[in-house]
């Protein structure tokens, strides 16, 4: 896959986020919920340059589409599947919190990850990665100290108050940036210790590029319990839960401490 379609593809839609658009709602997705004019029209620039740009059989795998879309479907060959979060952390967009990213990742007919890139647009900040290689492009200037304390989480859920206030006790530091592919993002490049969200509402699009980023780095990719997490399907309506932390050691714990 060409790395370089796609970091072109994030410059020219990080140019897009930064200049500003409609945030008003126009419709629900498939899951319920409420799309914003920002979120299709990313998914939509994101979609009309695959079709011109990628020569391969790929069907696309987003969250505002009805039906997912085909694209060079005559072709000879293998189909790949593309799933996308065009915008990763609505919310903060919405209320003007600079912290929103994108995540797309490829898969082959075999639902192995051959492909993965994470942009946040407001830092710039990339990864990308193949089964060959990862490419981080992070900002030297980041104001984030390497090497903190920190525990990433999500949303806290009254339901599992008394599950993280055992985490708590064993991190000097805790943070909910509102934008998990951002997040995990932290943790892959080593800046913070593990993401966690255990309330069985995360979808694929929210994960999916981590597959192969974990492999290419020490972080760990799990379920709630530590098992694998092996996909059956493509579906961005099925929720997991999920645990994301830098290294195994880090990643045993925090599996201990949450069950």
């Amino acid at each position: 896959m060409k790395s370089f379609l796609f970091v072109k593809l994030f410059k020219n839609l990080r140019g897009i986020i930064l200049k500003g658009i409609s945030k008003k709602a126009i419709k629900k997705n498939s899951k319920g919920q409420v799309t914003k004019y920002f979120d299709k029209f990313i998914e939509n620039q994101i979609i009309s340059y695959l079709r011109k740009n990628l020569k391969i059989k790929v069907e696309i795998v987003s969250e505002e589409l009805n039906k997912n879309i085909i694209i060079n479907e005559n072709n000879q060959g293998e189909k790949f599947y593309i799933i996308i979060d065009p915008v990763d952390g609505s919310d903060n967009y919405v209320f003007n919190i600079p912290f929103v990213c994108l995540g797309i990742s490829i898969f082959n007919e075999k639902k192995e990850p051959v492909f993965s890139f994470v942009g946040n647009y407001y830092t710039g900040e990339y990864i990308f990665a193949d089964n060959k290689k990862i490419v981080f492009h992070l900002n030297n200037n980041s104001k984030i100290k390497k090497g903190g304390a920190f525990f990433i989480m999500s949303k806290i859920d009254s339901k599992y108050i008394n599950t993280l206030k055992n985490v708590v006790k064993n991190f000097e530091n805790i943070r909910a940036i509102g934008a998990t592919i951002g997040e995990m993002m932290l943790v892959a490049s080593g800046f913070m210790d593990c993401f966690i969200d255990i309330r069985g509402r995360l979808t694929l699009e929210n994960f999916a590029p981590f597959f192969l980023i974990a492999k290419h780095t020490k972080s760990v990719l799990s379920d709630r319990q530590g098992n694998e997490i092996k996909l059956k399907t493509f579906s961005l309506t099925k929720k997991y839960s999920i645990i994301f932390s830098k290294n195994e050691k880090i990643h045993k714990k925090i599996v201990k401490l949450v069950n």
